[in-house]
């Protein structure tokens, strides 16, 4: 109940009941608002100001789609993804593969060229990531990268570029490793680069909070409706911006350097723990009083 109360705050909350009459009946449901004032109260110990409370829900994420009852009403109900949530993956033969991440966005992946191309369906517009790595929109050569640097959709997907040193010219760098996660969701692409041939490979998990922490996000971009924006600055991400991932810069090849939504999470970790210590704190300063209390009674 105590971790209801706490990450559920200032949300609602939808939770289903398993129906008791017959099969395939829609389940129920109940909604459930909490008061931002009760997590206020909370996070008083720590003398914990509006940001945090604004950061602290980051750390509860929903998977949107539908229980139904199954076929037999003795079994479980099943949870039926809404259309578009699951992603899927093709490999095409000749080192290309073919990938849909839901909600109008595909990408298409070449080795040979240590190509990807992101589409998006719904605006029209293709994002092509190839060579040592330029960036193209819609034809236009916008920037090159060469550290690691991540590509955030509109609808929250991340995708994440590796990259290697290019076996021709150890000066330049191409893309790797793929890393793409929303949600619980995620995909890994690798041998991408056009060093070795006949190595790219996707596999498709359930592991996306995990390995979303594990990966470095490196310099992140913003897909907006001008452009590709930057984290940092907050505007259409130009060729200056991306020297920030030149080899011996903040964001260059191998750089550990987090970016601007890792240190936002690494406070909201903080904030939590601090939040349960503090919730602690305070259970015991209420078992003591009531036992003082009941002591001179």
């Amino acid at each position: 109940m105590m971790t209801d109360l706490l990450f559920n705050t200032g949300l609602t909350l939808q939770a289903t009941l398993a129906p008791q009459t017959a099969p395939n009946r829609a389940v129920e449901g109940q909604a459930i608002q909490l008061s931002p004032g009760v997590l206020g109260t909370a996070v008083n110990p720590l003398v914990a100001n509006a940001f945090a409370f604004a950061v602290l829900p980051m750390l509860l994420a929903m998977r949107g789609g539908t229980m139904q009852q199954p076929e037999q009403a003795s079994a479980a109900p099943e949870f039926a993804p809404t259309p578009g949530a699951e992603w899927t993956a093709t490999l095409q033969g000749q080192g290309t593969a073919d990938v849909d991440l839901g909600d109008g966005y595909t990408l298409q992946l070449d080795e040979n060229n240590s190509q990807m191309v992101i589409h998006d369906a719904n605006t029209g517009e293709t994002t092509k990531i190839w060579g040592d790595p330029h960036v193209e929109v819609n034809g236009e050569h916008k920037f090159d990268f060469w550290g690691t640097t991540t590509f955030t959709l509109g609808n929250g997907t991340k995708i994440t570029i590796n990259t290697e040193q290019y076996a021709a010219n150890p000066s330049m760098y191409v893309a790797n490793a793929v890393t793409i996660t929303k949600g619980d969701q995620a995909l890994q692409i690798n041998g991408l680069s056009q060093n070795t041939l006949g190595d790219l490979s996707v596999s498709l998990s359930h592991d996306g909070y995990a390995l979303d922490a594990a990966t470095r996000d490196g310099y992140v971009l913003d897909q907006t409706a001008t452009g590709w924006t930057s984290e940092l600055t907050g505007q259409q991400a130009t060729q200056a911006d991306l020297d920030m991932t030149r080899p011996g810069q903040l964001y260059g090849p191998g750089s550990e350097m987090p970016s601007l939504g890792e240190v936002s999470q690494a406070l909201s970790t903080f904030l939590f723990f601090g939040v349960v210590a503090g919730l602690e704190a305070g259970a015991q300063r209420v078992a003591q009083s009531a036992a003082l209390r009941a002591a001179f009674a």
